[in-house]
């Protein structure tokens, strides 16, 4: 541990053979061609008549079910690295260099949170973020972000200069891996910034409370078998440890909303069960979620589930979230633009 303090279409041919009176041959002949082209015809209709209806449907897909927040890129590009091996590769890090504890933090503290950032060519919103929170000498030396730190590849070196005085002032932003942090093969720049998708860390306040709080990957909408056997034997582990809070932090939402981000929108249904029963039976607090762009407060079984707003500058409504920690979890909203 780690402790730490404040400080195609192909065509079809074929072969026509008939024996015809002479009188009448040019007559028939001309008849099958004309039946011929008719065949082609109908053929090629039928063709163009189902191409048509294909991009009908994909188009109402896109423009109707899916909602203005789609996420284009995940209709076409999927992941090179499955969960389970992001999740060897996350374990192998976290067994080399531990896991951090906080200590010496008031009993009642405020978490900065922020999620959907999609930095490409500005950072308006990221650094009004940054500045609030640097601004906050009552703020613990770390916050959360719940994913989709870049829109696309390229914009890495640009997002890691506007979050650097964050560092450089001696606190840490904690990271859940978005789908938008693994399109085109980027898990590894993923890693070689942040090291890990999995883990967690504890801050212990001057009374002796203990809150845990637990980063998952659901990048690519699953926690995959060996992520969630973990997931389990910490919350059994940690629980005996007399607990005050357990946050769960993660980009993906367990409960479905809408289908604006097309195959990533949720984990399947299955899995949504399996979880929120674990959830239920470890008493865990809150569970944090972003990747929908939109706020929604769940109660399930005791648990709040808490999916937070979009910071990203296109955004008409971009807020980031405080978590005010104590004896119980409240909420505050604060508005960008």
């Amino acid at each position: 541990m780690r402790f730490l303090t404040p400080s195609g279409f192909g065509m079809t041919t074929q072969n026509l053979s008939f024996r015809a009176k002479r009188g009448n041959s040019k007559v028939k002949r001309k008849t099958i061609e004309m039946k011929d082209k008719r065949v082609r015809s109908d053929v090629g209709g039928r063709f163009l008549t189902a191409f048509g209806m294909t991009v009908s449907v994909v188009l109402m897909f896109l423009l109707t079910s899916c909602g203005k927040n789609i996420d284009y890129k995940g209709l076409f590009f999927t992941f090179n690295e499955s969960v389970n091996e992001r999740f060897a590769e996350s374990m192998e890090y976290n067994e080399q260099h531990g896991y951090d504890v906080y200590t010496g933090i008031p009993d009642e503290y405020e978490v900065y949170a922020m999620s959907d950032i999609h930095v490409d060519f500005s950072t308006n919103n990221l650094d009004r973020y940054v500045s609030d929170y640097l601004a906050d000498t009552m703020a613990p030396p770390f916050s959360l972000c719940l994913g989709d730190v870049i829109n696309a590849t390229g914009h890495w070196d640009y997002f890691a200069d506007h979050v650097k005085p964050v560092t450089d002032a001696g606190r840490k932003i904690y990271y859940a891996v978005g789908n938008h942090d693994l399109y085109f093969d980027q898990w590894p720049e993923f890693k070689s910034r942040f090291h890990t998708s999995t883990y967690w860390f504890e801050v212990q306040t001057v009374s002796g409370f203990k809150d845990l709080y637990i980063a998952l990957d659901s990048g690519n909408g699953t926690l995959g078998v060996d992520q969630r056997e973990w997931l389990e034997n910490i919350l059994k582990t940690k629980r005996n440890e007399g607990l005050r809070h357990i946050v769960v932090f993660t980009h993906t939402h367990l409960f479905k909303k809408d289908s604006s981000q097309g195959h990533t929108s949720n984990f399947n249904l299955e899995e949504t069960y399996d979880l929120a029963d674990l959830f239920d039976r470890y008493d865990v607090s809150l569970v944090l979620q972003g990747h929908s762009h939109s706020r929604d407060l769940t109660t399930f079984k005791d648990v709040v589930y808490l999916r937070v707003d979009a910071l990203e500058d296109h955004y008409p409504d971009a807020y980031y979230t405080i978590l005010s920690i104590g004896e119980n979890i409240n909420y505050n909203f604060v508005k960008i633009n």
